[in-house]
């Protein structure tokens, strides 16, 4: 199929981005002893542009991703969740969780490798992946305290330390380094320039005037955009008082 510029509309096979952005080159797998397994929303399995989810589990070598919206009768999923092998925790926030930044943390998380269940999707479709999955309600949850702020310049984050999945990772990766946790000596860094790459050719496509788009406006990075009231009356994160 031609895209409006005689573009082959051809996708890469393992990063499932057209080849006119496909990313495979910049990728550099490393392995780690914690286990990562993300659980991916349908529309951002299928729709998704930048995809951070994706190319995530394609750098860690350890990883998987699980597509769902709810999970409490996925077999993967169910699986994952009996692995003895490690010690299973959620990172997301929450009003009780360990803080992987404070130097206490090594203690609360135990000897046994972990094993982080990360939700992949918009604020609002995590919080409602969350919802329903009521097998994760159970498990400890991990969080970071950072003051760094996304670099996700083709999507508007709702409130500052809210980030994408893929810059989530990375400070999970420095986080647990600290804590002698991991030793993956660098190796991190290539989630952080994989997803520069993806945005800085996201941001180049969408500048260009003569690629014809679905925006009617001209496109805006997220900095320039209004940000919309509703963000302060939205409850974006789930809670367990909302079981």
């Amino acid at each position: 199929m031609d895209t409006e510029n005689g573009l082959k509309l051809n996708l890469c096979l393992t990063c499932r981005r057209r080849l006119l952005t496909c990313v495979c080159q910049y990728l550099r797998p490393f392995e780690t002893k914690s286990r990562f397994v993300i659980l991916m929303h349908p529309m951002e399995f299928k729709k998704e542009k930048v995809g951070t989810g994706r190319f995530s589990h394609l750098i860690l070598k350890n990883s998987e991703i699980i597509v769902d919206v709810g999970f409490d009768e996925n077999k993967r999923f169910l699986e994952v969740l009996k692995d003895e092998n490690y010690q299973t925790v959620i990172l997301y926030p929450g009003d009780e969780t360990v803080d992987l930044s404070r130097p206490d943390a090594a203690m609360k998380l135990g000897t046994k490798p972990l094993q982080f269940i990360v939700i992949d999707g918009t604020w609002p479709c995590a919080k409602k992946m969350m919802k329903l999955t009521t097998k994760l309600h159970r498990l400890p949850r991990v969080s970071f305290d950072t003051l760094r702020i996304s670099e996700f310049q083709v999507k508007h984050q709702p409130m500052p330390g809210c980030l994408s999945t893929v810059e989530s990772l990375h400070q999970v990766l420095l986080d647990l380094n600290k804590l002698g946790k991991e030793s993956t000596q660098g190796s991190e860094e290539n989630l952080m320039e994989v997803f520069r790459q993806t945005v800085k050719l996201q941001i180049e496509l969408a500048q260009d005037p003569a690629r014809q788009g679905y925006r009617k406006k001209p496109f805006k990075l997220s900095g320039e955009r209004k940000i919309s009231k509703k963000w302060e009356h939205r409850l974006l994160f789930f809670r367990e008082s909302e079981e």
